[in-house]
């Protein structure tokens, strides 16, 4: 699902959100869960030096927050020779749910280093030397209420450059949808499918209100959930388009609302009601 280049290739973007005021030295990384799911993490400096939190970490922390326990990969990027490894505290957090994951380790020349955690803490402390006591499930119910953690899987390339520059005839217009590469085999067949939903991030977006005036609507007022303003709540947009033609990952529609770099989340095609 995801290579070890398309992990380095997260960990790297995540690594230009690091906040590294002191030392300067920017670390992403990018950790994939059995499931398939992504998180990333950069390291956050702080003025007591203490109080520093490794980008592993935060990776690790976002994803046992959306609720992921089992991981399959991580891949860690600096600017140095040779690649960054882990400190110890972090070989010490990944082995308590990962003791066996494998670790991608990379800079910004392209050298790529991976060992198995278990080579890199061959002996790491485990909870079974603890005793523990038996203790029950958190409740459930309120489970619906977590933040969720989404990936996307391509981007929007088109001329639309910001939001209001999206013209009124976008319906006529062509775009193009780029697929991430090592996605590319699940678009097998979607050229059969004339039309096709498709499920974006508004990245753009900032701010929304439950109910205002609604330009789209005379000016009228309407609750969010019942227009189409690109200010909401998730800021998702679902629109539906022609398939123009497809290639490769690449996938030229016509009549899509969406400016130049939107992240898409899904395609799904129309079915014939």
């Amino acid at each position: 699902m995801f290579s070890n280049q398309a992990l380095l290739a997260a960990a790297r973007a995540a690594r230009e959100r690091a906040y590294a005021p002191y030392s300067a030295f920017k670390v992403g990384a990018a950790l994939l869960t059995e499931e398939g799911r992504l998180f990333t993490g950069a390291n956050i400096e702080n003025a007591s030096y203490g109080l520093t939190i490794c980008a592993e970490r935060t990776a690790v922390a976002a994803a046992v927050n959306a609720g992921c326990r089992h991981f399959k990969r991580i891949a860690i990027v600096a600017d140095c020779a040779p690649p960054p490894a882990p400190c110890g505290a972090c070989r010490q957090v990944l082995a308590e749910l990962a003791p066996r994951i494998d670790v991608v380790m990379g800079n910004l020349h392209g050298a790529v280093v991976e060992h198995n955690l278990a080579v890199l803490l061959p002996d790491a402390f485990r909870a079974d030397q603890l005793r523990l006591e038996a203790g029950g499930d958190p409740a459930e119910a309120e489970e619906w209420r977590l933040p969720l953690n989404m990936n996307p899987i391509g981007y929007v390339e088109n001329d639309f450059r910001e939001p209001r520059a999206v013209p009124k005839n976008y319906r006529e217009l062509l775009s193009r949808i780029v697929i991430a590469p090592d996605l590319e085999e699940g678009l097998y067949r979607i050229e059969e499918e004339p039309r096709l939903i498709v499920i974006a991030y508004l990245h753009r977006s900032r701010g929304y209100a439950l109910k205002e005036e609604r330009r789209g609507r005379g000016s009228a007022v309407y609750g969010v959930f019942a227009c189409r303003t690109s200010q909401r709540p998730n800021k998702l947009a679902l629109t539906e388009v022609e398939l123009v033609k497809r290639e490769g990952n690449i996938l030229t529609v016509r009549g899509l609302d969406l400016i130049n770099g939107t992240p898409i989340l899904d395609l799904k095609p129309v079915i014939a009601g």
